[in-house]
Parts: C-alpha cells; structure tokens; sequence
C-alpha cells in the first residue's frame, strides 16, 4: 500500500518527448506529443517552477498547456522543458512520485 494513496494531482499537462534526427553532418530535435500527464505544479525556496508527478519524465522533455480541473489554463500558453528529475522517496525507502525542475523552453514545438 502507497502511504500517500490518497494524495491528488491538481492540474494535467500535455506532455512531449524528443527524438534526435541525423540530417547529414546536422542533428535535429523533434518533439512529438506522448499525451496528457497528472501533476502539482509549484515553486520551489528559491522561487523556481517546480513539479510533481507519478511517473518519470526523461530530462528535455516537455510540458505543456497545464491546464486546472475545469480546464482553464493556469500560466496561459507556456511551455516548461524539463531540466531535472529526481523520485521522491517515502519512510519505506520506496518511490512515492517524482520531482521535476523545469525551466520556460524557448524553441518550436
């Protein structure tokens, strides 16, 4: 039994992975959409975005259009890469979530 069991997300986001093209010489990212994700969208101490969700998110991907319950779009059309991820651990050493640092991407989707 997960001791947080009944700990909610609030807000959902569309979320995008990458693959990497090899055009010649050149390499190119492109990002396509995996699909909706459950997060708690906040700040950290220092002020930085962070969020949580329940299942990993490999870094450089990214989120976008979190959205609240009713729908409505929380910090209007950002999109928010990921920069790092970290599990959140319980008191029996298992993972309860996960941690994501994000930062506002600038680039094309």
């Amino acid at each position: 039994m997960k001791p947080m069991a009944y700990d909610r997300h609030k807000y959902s986001g569309e979320l995008y992975k990458f693959v990497r093209e090899a055009i010649g010489d050149t390499s190119e990212l492109k990002y396509y959409y995996v699909g909706n994700i459950s997060v708690t969208a906040g700040l950290s101490l220092t002020g930085k975005m962070t969020i949580k969700t329940e299942e990993p998110v490999t870094t450089g991907s990214l989120i976008k259009n979190i959205r609240d319950a009713d729908g409505n779009l929380i910090l209007d059309d950002q999109t928010w890469q990921v920069a790092a991820s970290e599990p959140v651990l319980n008191a029996f050493n298992t993972i309860e979530s996960y941690r994501l640092r994000v930062y506002k991407f600038q680039g094309e989707i």
